[in-house]
């Protein structure tokens, strides 16, 4: 029998419940292997988002799955979802931000009940939704009209508030706050690096986000201007996605830019046991 589906829905606000009664059959046979599927209509929650229920019956489990998209009033909005279930395997609870991909929220290898080889199972599936509002910092980020400063290099500049920069770096901080040329001009011109290394350490400084790469010119920035998390950050990252191939160049790096954690690192990555004993590799170059 194909799997059969009743929904009874409850909404209050941006709260809204799911009562999904779902019968199928406890019998699949050898020579019928492939997965049923059931989909229900679309249910609206305040107008922010709008919600699909899948339902799948295999050998193996019967399986539970929700998507999430903006409603039609919300296109232009950032919308976050909460969803929860108790009548799954494993209780269920998680948040996302609405996108277009299915999510299994839960699987359910015992049904409720059992009669003449139909299997009943009921789940109540509890789903709340908000709309998520920019923070004051990513506002601050986005913001072209009270910006006072430029980090400058020959390719162009990079717009950014003073008070960020001091926040982060305590050589920022200590040439704002003194009579330095660059405090008097609103800028400062940052010499062997790109434009857009200089733009990757503005994403940091506001969003606390990393590159895919160029993640060493970030980290010399990090090692001179003293923004010591940030320095934390990129030598983790280095490190942990570092090929064998890799390694000689980052160890010239450390000792070149002096950053004797991304050594540690590295050595780590190489020899954990070298590292424990805080040897360095001797049969690595790196004296140049």
């Amino acid at each position: 029998m194909p799997i059969e589906l009743y929904v009874k829905n409850q909404e209050l606000g941006t709260f809204l419940r799911l009562r999904c009664v779902v019968n199928y059959s406890s019998k699949i046979s050898k020579a019928n292997e492939k997965t049923l599927q059931v989909r229900s209509e679309n249910f609206h929650i305040n107008d922010l988002a709008t919600v699909r229920l899948e339902f799948e019956n295999s050998k193996s489990a019967f399986t539970c799955k929700i998507l999430a998209v903006n409603h039609e009033s919300a296109k232009n909005c950032k919308v976050k979802v909460n969803v929860s279930c108790q009548d799954v395997d494993t209780p269920f609870y998680s948040e996302w931000i609405c996108d277009d991909q299915w999510k299994v929220f839960g699987k359910k290898s015992t049904s409720d009940t059992d009669f003449l080889n139909v299997v009943t199972d009921v789940l109540d599936i509890n789903i709340t939704a908000c709309k998520v509002i920019e923070s004051f910092i990513v506002k601050l980020y986005n913001d072209v009209y009270f910006t006072d400063f430029k980090l400058s290099t020959v390719e162009g500049s990079v717009p950014v508030h003073r008070a960020c920069l001091a926040v982060c770096s305590d050589v920022f901080q200590a040439m704002l706050t003194r009579e330095w040329k660059e405090t008097s001009e609103g800028r400062i011109e940052i010499e062997g690096v790109s434009l857009r290394t200089l733009q990757h350490l503005k994403d940091y400084m506001y969003l606390n986000t990393l590159p895919e790469d160029g993640l060493e010119q970030l980290l010399k920035l990090a090692s001179y201007y003293l923004i010591d998390s940030l320095k934390a950050e990129c030598v983790s990252k280095l490190a942990l996605t570092s090929k064998p191939q890799d390694w000689g160049r980052l160890l010239e790096l450390s000792v070149i830019y002096k950053i004797p954690e991304l050594m540690c690192a590295v050595q780590m990555m190489v020899n954990p046991a070298l590292a424990l004993d805080g040897k360095i590799i001797g049969y690595l170059n790196v004296s140049k």
